[in-house]
């Protein structure tokens, strides 16, 4: 076995492989990842994110072959959620005062964001043009934070295993991962308990597919005299209200993990069980509420829910 980890994306990244071709895939790895970092992050001013941003509305933009991919994809699942998850919400994450990065607790009530209802009901706010042109027709801003890490770990996973040709391997982001095996390796992943850090409460035996875990304990601050958290309503810009805590999916791909992970929060019970029935039938999920708290604290663990 081979392993290679980096802090990149406010993350520890660790990869582990068997079997692989390419002698120098630790440094090829290691800048795609320090490429999406300096590139796609909401909080650099200079990098290909910003001047997106920067673009006034009714004008548009040539953008990067990845850049332009992951955007496309963003806002194919926005469109698929019927706009609760959206790539949109960087100015609606500052008016909520996440305006700098992790981690801190507390930020003093002066963000000066703000945000018009009517920008969130926009249908088509950027437009997706042939050779890589994207049309600006908001004056909203985007933010792809965990989606952006997501497609990361995604696409140096598929690197690794056909043009490494890794017989198989892990990459893990933070709870963010992607698996592929021979048929016989097995991994097995442990679920983080969301309200005491370094312990697990169960675990996932799992050999080809993707895990993804969001947890809106973690990003949380106080802002003024309200506590607020890193998860929002793409329909609202506000902080999803809902008694989930911590959301694990594992499904095929890491992309759908990272928006269901989402929609587990967004969704009431009924509605949840419906749409995943719908969309994602293959998908499973083991959510964590505040009602768990208690249980888990006698420390009644899961084992193998998966």
């Amino acid at each position: 076995m081979e392993t290679f980890s980096i802090n990149v994306m406010n993350t520890d990244v660790y990869v582990e492989i068997s079997n692989i071709k390419k002698n120098n895939w630790r440094e090829e790895i290691k800048a795609w990842l320090l490429y999406v970092d300096r590139e796609w992050s909401r909080f650099h001013n200079d990098n290909e994110l910003s001047m997106l941003n920067q673009l006034p509305q009714g004008e548009s933009i040539q953008l990067s072959d990845p850049f332009y991919d992951v955007l496309y994809r963003a806002d194919e699942y926005r469109k698929k959620t019927m706009g609760l998850f959206s790539p949109y919400l960087k100015i609606q994450m500052e008016a909520n005062g996440y305006i700098k990065s992790f981690p801190f607790s507390d930020v003093p009530r002066t963000a000066s964001a703000n945000f018009h209802e009517n920008m969130m009901r926009e249908t088509k706010p950027f437009l997706f043009l042939d050779h890589n042109i994207i049309f600006k027709n908001t004056n909203q801003k985007i933010d792809i934070g965990g989606f952006a890490k997501g497609y990361a770990i995604e696409c140096a996973a598929q690197w690794l295993r056909s043009t490494g040709g890794a017989k198989y391997g892990i990459v893990d982001g933070g709870g963010d991962i992607t698996t592929w095996s021979d048929g016989v390796k097995e991994w097995k992943i442990g679920i983080a308990n969301p309200f005491k850090n370094g312990t697990e409460i169960g675990l996932i035996r799992i050999k080809n597919g993707a895990i993804a875990t969001s947890n809106r304990l973690y990003r949380s601050w106080r802002y003024g005299d309200e506590i607020k958290h890193h998860l929002l309503n793409g329909k609202t810009g506000t902080p999803i209200r809902t008694d989930v805590v911590q959301a694990t999916v594992m499904t095929n791909h890491l992309l759908d993990g990272e928006v269901l992970a989402k929609m587990c929060f967004l969704l009431s019970e009924k509605k949840r069980k419906h749409w995943f029935k719908e969309h994602y039938p293959h998908c499973r999920y083991f959510l964590v509420s505040e009602s768990d708290r208690k249980k888990i604290e006698k420390e009644e663990f899961v084992d193998g829910d998966f």
